[in-house]
Parts: structure tokens; C-alpha cells; sequence
């Protein structure tokens, strides 16, 4: 009977998740710590990979550094905007797969982790002009089973990001599998320019515009009791080490 109950839960979960993977949008992302000493072999061979193998569709590489956070100075390649099902057909040729081990992979110490984040567009808010090269990024350690009221959160904070046109990116993504360390969901926020930190915002009150007055205690209220930590981290896009995308 127990056997019985865990094949249940197990299918319920796998149901779960695949009917989550309609339309939506991941990214493929590899931390990896380079050799002190072969930075200059590193950034060269990185570049000459992504130039040959990837610079179309969801197969593109971005390639940022991790300037503060917790991996400070190590290197994030991030593939896509792509779905599993694009996996399949990822570039695994006999020359790609050695350019990356023979050329690449000796510069690097080691590979810290890979994780596949997907993005949730229905709270998200994306403007037009969406090409940051700085991000910051929360990593959130949620109370268990607290996710959908996360996601009430970020949906409202979204709807200020909306109503206020704010020319800054807010995008939330979930892994598509667990990670350690309580990674269970990222905050992206993309920026230009470090100066807009010395901006005020003055967010608590546009936030009681968009939902009334007293609303921001509540969402702190709320937010302090489903979050058990956070940890930020900021990328900057790294083009000499990438290929622009092509049609």
C-alpha cells in the first residue's frame, strides 16, 4: 500500500509539472569558475565555441560574470529562451563536444552548478525596450509549500511595475527541478546603469496606489512569513565572450 501511495504522489507531480511546461520560456544556466591564470584562454575559446555553435534560436549562448553575490567573478552560460523539447536537439556533434572539452574546459576549475529556470510571464513584466546588460538577481529560500502565495506576491508587485510603465525588467522564474541551498525561486531585475540605485523609487506608495492604502504592510506581513532568506546576486553581460544572435 505505501508503494501504491508513492507511485500516486510521484504521478500526480510528473501530471503537474508537464501540463506547467505549456508555452513557456527556460534558460539553460552553467556556473563555472575559471582558472586564475587562463582568463585570457578562457574568454578566447569561449568565444570561438559560441560563435560555431551557438548564435541562432534557443541554442544562443549569453555569457555573463557574476560581479557581487555568492560566486563573485565566476562565469554564468546561459542558453536560450528554449523548452526541453529543443533539448533534444541541441548541438552534440562529435567537433562541438570536443571544442568544448579540449578547448574550453581546461581553463576552468570547476563547474559549480547547471540549473534549468523557467519563467513565469503571467507575473512578469517585460518592457519593450528589454535588453539589459546588468541584472540583479534574488534568490528566495521559501517556507515549504509556500510557492502560490509567493507567486500572489510577485504577481501584485508586477502590476505596479505595469501601471507605472517602469522601464526596468521583472521577471520571476522557478527551477524546473529542485536546487540546493533553498534555490526555489529568482527575481530577475534588469538595469542599465548601477546609478538607478540611487534613484527613489518612492515603491511603497505607487504600491498602495495600485492596491490601496495599508496594502504595503500587508504584503510585508505576508512576505516576511512565507520568505525564510534571500540572497542577491548581480551579472553583467560579458560580448566578448558570445556571438550576437542570428535570424
Amino acid at each position: 500500500m505505501r508503494k501504491l501511495s508513492l507511485l500516486i504522489i510521484a504521478a500526480f507531480v510528473f501530471t503537474a509539472f508537464a501540463f506547467s511546461q505549456d508555452g513557456y520560456t527556460m534558460f539553460e544556466n552553467t556556473y563555472l569558475t575559471v582558472k586564475t591564470d587562463k582568463y585570457k584562454e578562457f574568454s578566447e575559446a569561449m568565444l570561438k565555441h559560441n560563435e560555431k555553435y551557438h548564435t541562432t534560436g534557443p541554442y544562443h549562448a549569453n555569457v555573463w560574470m557574476v560581479s557581487t553575490g555568492y560566486h563573485p567573478g565566476s562565469i554564468v552560460w546561459s542558453m536560450g529562451p528554449c523548452s526541453f523539447s529543443h533539448l533534444d536537439s541541441r548541438p552534440t556533434s562529435k567537433d562541438h563536444n570536443e571544442d568544448w572539452t579540449e578547448n574550453v574546459m581546461p581553463n576552468v576549475e570547476r563547474v559549480i552548478e547547471t540549473g534549468y529556470w523557467r519563467r513565469s510571464d503571467k507575473i512578469s513584466y517585460m518592457p519593450d525596450d528589454s535588453l539589459f546588460s546588468k541584472l540583479l538577481i534574488t534568490v528566495y529560500d521559501l517556507a515549504q509549500w509556500q510557492e502560490y502565495r509567493f507567486k500572489d506576491i510577485m504577481g501584485k508587485v508586477s502590476e505596479v511595475y505595469k501601471a507605472n510603465n517602469t522601464p526596468h525588467s521583472f521577471s520571476v522564474y522557478f527551477p524546473a527541478f529542485d536546487m540546493p541551498n533553498g534555490r526555489d525561486v529568482a527575481v530577475v531585475w534588469g538595469f542599465k546603469e548601477y546609478a538607478v540605485f540611487d534613484d527613489d523609487w518612492k515603491f511603497k506608495s505607487q504600491y498602495e496606489e495600485a492596491h490601496g492604502e495599508g496594502s504595503w504592510q500587508k504584503v510585508m506581513d505576508e512576505y516576511r512569513a512565507i520568505v525564510k532568506s534571500s540572497v542577491d546576486e548581480i551579472w553583467e553581460i560579458m560580448p566578448g565572450m558570445m556571438a550576437p544572435m542570428k535570424d
